[in-house]
């Protein structure tokens, strides 16, 4: 999770989708990568054209108390630019039924964000300064659900370790390179787990502005897709910080289909047509 990071990120459940700028990956050996050639290869061997999924998802409250929700997401590249959109749908329960994240994401500058609220009937921006907000009372923020430039990160490799059952991971280290991206971010930095293998995060812990860790995504139940492209089905955001963890199963998903242009548009979701 995306899912900038799909890596991670909300939602994107183990994917990471990111501007890349002239690759400086160049097949060296892989004792000697640094962190952010690791960071293109995963981009490299992961890239879709696009992919739709189904998932539930369940909140899980300091008292235990949990909410599922029923949740639709739809990736699309824009190959001539080499950049993405996104749609984030609501499907159940009813209370929240239609509520949408779209996510346009640009070459040169920040993504553009619009929420959609039902009751409101129109389509509302998120401001740059709203990206630490929380969505959706979920654990992941708007942030989480933007793209990743790698030129707006300095990437480190720490160390190799094993983690779990996922065999030797390489750990790497993002801390935002620029002090546009410092002051807009609500990390100070993020430690990622990525499969040596596979090239496949499953793990990122995330620090706070003040260099605590507030929260941990654990990416689980690694499967192969098509390819050299891996996805994790589960997917679980533990947020220390207010003691709250956001669960997310990916029921079905589709790769490298064709998804309508239109889907990525105010008028897609305005006529109602993203929950039919």
């Amino acid at each position: 999770m995306n899912f900038r990071n799909i890596v991670v990120v909300f939602l994107v459940v183990g994917s990471f989708f990111a501007i890349n700028t002239t690759p400086s990956f160049a097949a060296p050996e892989e004792d000697k990568l640094t962190g952010r050639q690791i960071m293109e290869k995963q981009k490299e061997l992961h890239k879709v054209s696009s992919e739709i999924e189904f998932q539930k998802m369940v909140l899980v409250d300091k008292s235990g108390t949990k909410e599922t929700r029923d949740v639709r997401r739809y990736i699309q590249e824009q190959e001539e630019v080499d950049v993405f959109r996104s749609l984030i749908v609501f499907l159940q329960p009813a209370d929240i039924k239609g509520t949408a994240l779209l996510n346009w994401q640009h070459k040169d500058q920040s993504d553009d964000q619009w929420l959609y609220l039902p009751a409101q009937g129109k389509m509302q921006r998120i401001a740059k300064g709203g990206g630490r907000n929380y969505f959706m009372g979920t654990d992941f923020t708007y942030e989480d659900m933007q793209s990743e430039e790698f030129d707006d990160y300095k990437y480190t490799l720490l160390k190799e370790e094993p983690f779990a059952e996922e065999g030797t991971c390489y750990v790497v280290e993002a801390i935002p390179a620029t002090k546009e991206k410092e002051r807009g971010s609500g990390y100070s930095k993020r430690v990622m787990w990525l499969r040596k293998d596979i090239f496949l995060t499953v793990k990122v812990d995330f620090y706070g502005r003040r260099k605590k860790l507030i929260k941990t995504q654990t990416n689980s139940a690694i499967e192969n897709v098509k390819g050299t492209i891996w996805r994790a089905k589960k997917t679980l955001m533990d947020n220390f910080k207010v003691k709250h963890k956001t669960a997310i199963m990916v029921v079905k998903r589709a790769v490298n289909e064709e998804i309508p242009a239109k889907t990525f548009t105010e008028r897609f979701i305005l006529k109602g047509e993203h929950t039919q």
